[in-house]
């Protein structure tokens, strides 16, 4: 005990100058003195775990009223540096509505990387000869999930959203001296399957334009009501046939520019060996995630998660990167035990995720990550733009929202007042009309973390 005692004092240490050589017949090197720097169990650390004592104390009773009203299926976690604040069910797999798209972003990240891209090429059989192509031209779509005209983008809420402009194919084209077609232009989606859309999604999903129907080639989100004017709003929109609007449409593009085209547009796969005449290169993956999760955007979830599949040579399907994702949470040693993969939006009911796994993957990624910059902020921005203005969580809270009939699902990071990053998930399942505001509770508990603890109040005083 009393070598543990004068080890762990605050008394300065004896060190040999390492310089000094014993042989050379110098004269012996003067001892010199380094201070130990806060020991372990010094007391000068007393303050500042007191201080975190009582603000996790203090959180603690702020998020006691809001966890009873909830439901038995609700689960939360909140962790600070590592250490577990509160855990509330945190092992209980839960549906976990748009929350589950983080999980789809921790996956895309790992295996492209922030600036990975996807490419659309246009290929043909033999490369343009004095600006005609002689036979058709192939548009090989590779799940780019922003491809979008103009005209489409003017319809938004949000016009400054990212995109990546179709119309820049088409110029391609038109630089490669490409000023005449002769054959069709086809579209080619193969590097994904052709379902559109998961069959055990409700169909009010379907009705209510929540997801676009899937494939490899999609503009404008495979909506109809542009293929012919591109550049052009249209109001009356509906799901079409993804990869046949995609021909439509580059053929606008390139009869606008110029470039004629004597066959028709339709759909098929480009054959081997075929020259590359032109390609546009998809936004970086960190762009794109960061559109899925501020506008919660699901069909760029799917098309991300085939895009997984295609990314490792398989044929994307939902099934292959639901596959992936988990694959990769497991080999990141994050807990995935009771968790299931169905999709990669969330909006399929047999999701499964813990807090305790959200948390963790938010860790992974860390608050000071792009994923973090990505994410919707209280009363500003995406989704949360509107929530929790004028409290102590506006700006202070960076979160992916999840809303489904009965989910109500908020799992972020959020700015304290002790100034210390919180990394927290909340989920509620069941009927709870509240459930909103409860969420927003959370959201301003958390931010409100240390406030009112003085580290000067719980310091040791003279006298």
């Amino acid at each position: 005990m009393l070598s543990l005692a004068v080890g762990l004092t605050d008394a300065p240490l004896a060190q040999a100058d390492p310089a000094a050589d014993s042989s050379s017949g110098a004269a012996p090197a003067q001892a010199t003195t380094t201070s130990v720097v806060t020991p372990v169990l010094s007391a000068r650390r007393v303050p500042g775990l007191l201080a975190a004592h009582q603000a996790d104390v203090a959180l603690r009773a702020a998020l006691e009223p809001i966890l009873a009203q909830t439901t038995p299926t609700t689960c939360l976690t909140v962790q600070a540096t590592g250490r577990t604040i509160e855990s509330v069910n945190g092992t209980m797999p839960v549906m976990p509505a748009s929350t589950e798209k983080l999980l789809t972003a921790t996956a895309v990240l790992d295996a492209m990387g922030g600036d990975g891209k996807v490419t659309t090429e246009a290929v043909s059989a033999a490369g343009p000869d004095n600006g005609v192509i002689d036979g058709d031209l192939y548009i090989v779509g590779a799940g780019d999930p922003l491809l979008a005209t103009t005209g489409y983008l003017s319809t938004f809420d949000e016009p400054d959203e990212p995109y990546n402009d179709y119309a820049k194919l088409a110029d391609a084209i038109k630089d490669a001296r490409v000023t005449e077609i002769h054959g069709n232009v086809i579209a080619d989606e193969s590097k994904f399957d052709a379902v559109r859309y998961l069959p055990s999604w409700p169909k009010r999903y379907i009705t209510a334009n929540e997801v676009g129907p899937l494939g490899a080639l999609m503009v404008n989100d495979g909506f109809t009501g542009l293929s012919a004017h591109p550049d052009q709003p249209a109001s009356d929109r509906h799901p079409g046939e993804p990869a046949q609007l995609a021909a439509e449409t580059l053929t606008s593009l390139l009869e606008a520019r110029g470039v004629s085209v004597s066959g028709s547009s339709t759909t098929g796969v480009a054959p081997e060996g075929a020259t590359t005449v032109a390609s546009l290169d998809s936004l970086p993956m960190d762009t794109n995630v960061r559109e899925m999760l501020r506008r919660s955007d699901n069909t760029t979830a799917e098309v991300l998660l085939k895009g997984l599949a295609a990314h490792g040579g398989q044929v994307g399907t939902t099934e292959a990167g639901a596959a992936a994702v988990q694959e990769t949470l497991r080999r990141l040693g994050l807990p995935t035990e009771g968790s299931v993969t169905a999709d990669g939006s969330g909006l399929d009911l047999s999701n499964r995720v813990t807090c305790d796994l959200l948390a963790a993957a938010l860790d992974h990624q860390g608050a000071d990550s792009a994923l973090a910059d990505d994410l919707p902020v209280a009363g500003q921005s995406g989704t949360l733009r509107k929530r929790m203005r004028g409290t102590a969580a506006e700006g202070k809270i960076r979160a992916k929202t999840g809303t489904l009939n009965e989910v109500s699902a908020l799992a972020g990071f959020a700015e304290s007042a002790s100034g210390e990053n919180l990394t927290f998930a909340f989920i509620i399942n069941g009927s709870l009309p509240n459930a909103l505001t409860l969420s927003d509770q959370v959201g301003v508990a958390l931010a409100q973390y240390g406030k009112g603890v003085s580290l000067a109040d719980l310091s040791p005083r003279s006298g």
